[in-house]
């Protein structure tokens, strides 16, 4: 009976076990539906198609960066020909020899001396040859082609990072923009509960003869308003969502788990500035372009040097070449290009001219950054003001809206000033969370912008 009773609970102990992993399992997969900011981020630097494009344009550069140390190796080729002319190449000295003839006192010079007509070259003929080239030394231009495809390439980086940094801008903003819609939701529904709760007390007291009609209707069409802005802030949900989705480059999201940052100043605005200006991937694409400028004055100045290469040949096979006795050989070559029309000069003046506009850019940016700076800091500090401000109507808009209940369920108030207390306090609480929309969404771009978005998305 023991071992019975002993079974039968050691197989309802596993069963509990079974039931409580699957439970431990089902959450950890509703949660994994939930998205943070920072997996939404994720998951978009890994399937949004434009972070996708951006990258294999990396890679690209990479192999072309790559493919410009080549210049500093040498060229190894083979090559080969075989030639077919329309008849030999012959010299006829039969003249010549008659002449030779005639001075010997030989009386037939073609029976003695022969027939001179001589064949130079058959015509048919072929040969094979193994070369070799290396430049030597090229005024500089090899070591600035380098040096400029190291810079595109690091000009190539900053550009994938400023579109992930404008996609993630975006995330943020639709990220945030959903929550908001679905905080608005969440709002409309409380409302639209209250309304009806309302309207159905508001029946009852016109069927006992508490109120008059007028009174109903009041709340019927307060009660169809309410379930329009539902409705409507349910389709502004969906469409939020879809915007969100397509981003990331995903089908679909079960939620999210994020919250809007509460508004505060983390720190004063020159020290924003100063991040902005020294970390904004605007301005490092400006200083690269600068340093490409300065490269492009140095090939335009290694024009005035001499270009100084070898080269060798091995042949390693020939047909029908007599005259072509060697096997190899070996050279230097110099070419150096003393005048070409001053050319060089005015090409070196417009390379410096192109330092000079890229300094005026540089100038500028700075000046609309500081200012786009002090902008998105000026937005925070309005949000944070406003919200400070609801949060202080919000009190007394509750407190009105508990009075006029109470006023009306006494039959000292009217269904109207019940009415317009709800939708008084709606009003606030949708303003305080669209001063928290706004204030995340300057606080993120402004992150973003100066380099902190690692430290943005783990906040959320």
């Amino acid at each position: 009976m023991k071992t019975i009773i002993n079974f039968k609970l050691m197989k309802l102990s596993r069963i509990k076990s079974k039931l409580l992993l699957f439970f431990v399992l089902s959450a950890t997969f509703a949660n994994a539906q939930e998205l943070t900011l920072k997996q939404a981020h994720d998951l978009m630097l890994s399937e949004n198609g434009e972070v996708k494009a951006s990258n294999f344009e990396v890679k690209a550069m990479e192999e072309e960066h790559k493919a410009t140390k080549g210049l500093r190796l040498p060229t190894v080729g083979v090559s080969g020909t075989y030639l077919h002319l329309d008849e030999d190449i012959a010299v006829d000295l039969n003249t010549q020899r008659n002449m030779v003839g005639g001075l010997l006192s030989i009386p037939d010079p073609a029976a003695v001396l022969g027939d001179w007509n001589l064949t130079l070259q058959e015509k048919n003929l072929g040969f094979a040859t193994a070369d070799i080239s290396m430049p030597i030394f090229a005024g500089g231009k090899i070591n600035a082609a380098n040096k400029a495809s190291e810079i595109k390439l690091e000009l190539t980086e900053t550009k994938h990072q400023i579109k992930q940094d404008e996609l993630t801008i975006n995330l943020i903003n639709y990220f945030f923009k959903l929550k908001l819609a679905k905080e608005a939701v969440q709002l409309r529904q409380e409302v639209y509960d209250v309304i009806l709760l309302h309207n159905n007390q508001a029946n009852k007291f016109f069927e006992n003869g508490l109120i008059p009609e007028v009174e109903t209707l009041n709340a019927k069409v307060a009660l169809s308003n309410a379930n329009r802005e539902l409705l409507a802030a349910k389709k502004d949900v969906a469409l939020a969502t879809t915007a969100v989705q397509n981003l990331i480059g995903i089908n679909a999201i079960e939620g999210f788990s994020s919250k809007f940052n509460e508004p505060t100043f983390v720190k004063p605005l020159k020290e924003f500035q100063d991040d902005m200006l020294t970390e904004n991937q605007q301005l490092k694409t400006i200083e690269k372009n600068h340093e490409l400028a300065e490269v492009g004055v140095k090939v335009e100045n290694s024009d005035y040097f001499p270009k100084v290469g070898v080269m060798g040949k091995y042949v390693l096979w020939k047909d029908n070449l007599p005259l072509v006795d060697t096997k190899w050989f070996v050279g230097v070559g110099v070419e150096w290009e003393l005048f070409n029309g001053f050319q060089r000069e005015h090409k070196i003046k417009a390379s410096k001219y192109k330092i000079q506009q890229v300094e005026e850019f540089d100038k500028q940016a700075r000046l609309n950054l500081t200012t786009y700076t002090e902008k998105l800091y000026n937005t925070m500090q309005k949000e944070l003001e406003q919200y400070e401000s609801l949060n202080a109507d919000e009190i007394f808009a509750k407190k009105l809206k508990f009075m006029r209940t109470r006023a009306f369920e006494e039959g000292t108030g009217t269904s109207l000033e019940v009415v317009d207390a709800t939708l008084k306090l709606s009003e606030i609480q949708l303003h305080k969370i669209k001063a928290l929309y706004e204030y995340n969404v300057a606080y993120g771009e402004l992150m973003v912008l100066t380099g902190k978005t690692a430290s943005f998305l783990n906040q959320n």
